[in-house]
Order: structure tokens, then C-alpha cells, then sequence
């Protein structure tokens, strides 16, 4: 039995209320308070939604007689919680962030007093998720750089077969252009030919639009003198070979053996499966964001000011925490050279 109650399968006031959250301006109408969310977002929140209401179904089906809004109960949430004990923190406050968005929009003269501490107590025993998930597998951005051009090149000159040549060259472009422009991965995986990347005879540039990122900035910058001439051979030797072994017609910057798209789940696996192979640490594709980090960190607390941009983020938190991180790093190192030299004194 699916964890997600289907949309079909939910009561009539919760399939009136998301459409009501979803509902676009109109001459007269404001628009929803879901309106303005990328289409991943709110899918995201349907999806919790929908196993909030596959829970209930399942527990006590006769509350589901009840308005949305009323069913959220403390003690109903609480056992929502125990049954989702088996979950990771961060995991089970995604479900109640989700519900509690969601309910709270529709219903906003409650008070949710109550459930707001629950969301805050899970928040505080969340921080910042599993830190034992990253430890060791932070590479520099310069040692991820050097693999993914070494395996475009002299590894992809070594391959025994053409086709194994092409793999190795686009992989190598994909693994070193994101350690110099760290993507989102939904980003990365939709990078499109004269829409997000544009080519002329000076510079490849990408441009990513309000839609492409999560904080609804545009985004664009040059690609990087170490990666240029890779990503145009990439661009007009190995993706026309490749899309020549097969019958797909698109435009997507990133294609497989026979020119298909090549979608994030994949694209995670085998950047994933080849930074293992090249540096002995398996680094998905949002690692590379944290290598950029913890790169620009290490080199000095100014160049962490840099992460904001880099990274396109809207706030300043994550930056602000690598920025002490930096400066600790900088005091660290102080401290060792005067180590030395009282020692050289002695």
C-alpha cells in the first residue's frame, strides 16, 4: 500500500482547500498562498500532505469527516510522530513544516500556538541534520577540479572504445564544471542549449532564471577559463556524437549513450559513483557545494565572504557560519606559527 493518499482518494474539503492554496490571480482574486512556489515545491508539499491524510486513513478514518484544519490536533500530531519514529529528525520536521504551511494558509484565524512549539521543538532537535552524513567527504574543490579534468582528458584518451571516450569526456566536463560553479542539482541536471547556456566566440555562459533557482534570483555567470575549452568540446564534438546514437531531438545540455536527457536520480549516481572512483570519496552533486565552502573557508576569512555569491543563496547564515569557520582556521594557523616561533626562541 503507498505511503501518499492519491489525489483522487482525498476527502472534498482538502482537494477544495489545495486548489484554493494553488489557484493563480484572477481580475478579481488573489492568488493562492502556494501561487508563486517552483512546481518541485509544491509538489513537495502535496506529497506530505498526501501521506498526512494516508496516516489518517489508515489510524482513524472517521476524522477525515473533520475540516483539514481541525484534524491537526497536538495529540494527533504527536502520534503522527511516533509513527514516524523510524525517520531521521530533519525527515519528520519536513512532514510537520509541510502540513503545518499548508493548514495554517488555509486556515489562519486558528491558533496554532500549540503546534508552532511542537515544529520549534523539532527544529531545535533536527539542527542541521546528520553531521556524520559529510564528515570525510568534503574534498577540496581544486582536488575535485584535477579529477574531473584529468578523466575528460587523459583518462578519456585512454578509453578502449569511442564511445567509452565520450562517456569519460562529458563525465569529466560535468564533474569539473560543478566544482567550479556549484549547482543546485535541478539546476544542473536542466542546463539547456541557447536558454541557460550560451556560447560565443569569447565566453560560455551560463544564466540560470528565477525558475531554475531555489531562492528565485537569476544567476549567471561566465564559465571559468579551467573548464571553458572542456565544456565546448563537450558541446560541439561530444553531445552531437552522442545524439547522432540515437533518435532524441532536445536541447538539454546533458545527455546519455543515445542523446536521452539525463535526469538528477542518475546524474547523482554516477557523479557519485565516479568521485569515488577518481578521489576515493563518494561527493554527490550538492557536496560540491559544500567543497566550494569549506575551499573558499580554508583560504582565508575574506574569500568566505564569496560563498554567498557563489553559492546564490539569498541570506547570509551559511556564509556567516563559514566565515568564523575561517577565521578560526586563520587563528589556528597564527597560533601554530607563533608555536614555532617561541620554539626557534628557545
Amino acid at each position: 500500500m503507498s505511503l501518499v493518499l492519491p489525489y483522487a482518494g482525498w476527502p472534498e474539503p482538502d482537494r477544495r482547500m489545495w486548489e484554493a492554496l494553488c489557484r493563480d490571480a484572477g481580475p478579481l482574486d488573489d492568488p493562492g498562498a502556494l501561487a508563486r512556489l517552483r512546481a518541485t515545491s509544491r509538489h513537495s508539499l502535496f506529497l506530505r500532505y498526501g501521506r498526512w491524510l494516508q496516516w489518517l486513513a489508515t489510524t482513524d478514518p472517521g476524522v477525515l469527516s473533520l475540516p483539514p484544519a481541525d484534524r491537526a490536533s497536538l495529540p494527533r500530531l504527536q502520534a503522527w510522530l511516533a509513527d514516524l519514529a523510524h525517520c531521521a529528525p530533519m525527515t519528520q520536521l519536513m512532514f510537520i513544516d509541510a502540513l503545518l504551511r499548508l493548514l495554517r494558509a488555509a486556515a489562519p484565524e486558528r491558533d496554532w500556538t500549540a503546534e508552532l512549539r511542537l515544529r520549534a521543538l523539532l527544529k531545535r532537535q533536527a539542527g542541521r541534520g546528520d553531521p556524520t552524513r559529510k564528515r570525510g567527504r568534503i574534498l577540496s574543490s581544486k582536488v575535485l577540479l584535477e579529477a574531473g579534468l584529468h578523466h575528460a582528458g587523459a583518462h578519456a584518451d585512454a578509453a578502449a572504445t569511442p564511445l567509452e571516450a565520450l562517456k569519460r569526456r562529458r563525465d569529466g566536463t560535468m564533474i569539473a564544471l560543478l566544482a567550479l560553479l556549484p549547482m543546485r542539482r535541478r539546476s544542473f541536471c536542466e542546463l539547456t542549449l541557447g536558454h541557460s547556456v550560451h556560447v560565443t566566440p569569447t565566453e560560455v555562459t551560463i544564466s540560470l532564471s528565477e525558475t531554475m533557482t531555489k531562492t528565485g534570483v537569476p544567476w549567471e555567470t561566465a564559465v571559468p577559463a579551467q573548464v571553458d575549452p572542456l565544456l565546448r568540446r563537450y558541446i560541439t564534438e561530444v553531445r552531437p556524437a552522442l545524439m547522432a546514437r540515437g533518435t532524441n531531438r532536445h536541447d538539454r545540455l546533458w545527455v546519455g549513450k543515445k542523446g536521452e536527457v539525463l535526469e538528477g536520480d542518475y546524474l547523482t549516481q554516477r557523479i557519485a559513483k565516479l568521485t569515488l572512483a577518481l578521489t576515493g570519496k563518494r561527493v554527490p552533486p550538492h557536496f560540491f557545494r559544500d567543497a566550494a565552502a569549506t575551499t573558499l573557508a580554508r583560504i582565508s576569512p575574506d574569500s568566505a565572504r564569496l560563498i554567498r555569491p557563489v553559492l546564490a543563496h539569498s541570506g547570509f547564515r551559511t556564509a556567516e557560519r563559514h566565515y568564523i569557520h575561517a577565521q578560526t582556521i586563520e587563528a589556528g594557523r597564527d597560533y601554530a606559527a607563533l608555536i614555532r616561533k617561541l620554539k626557534g626562541d628557545r
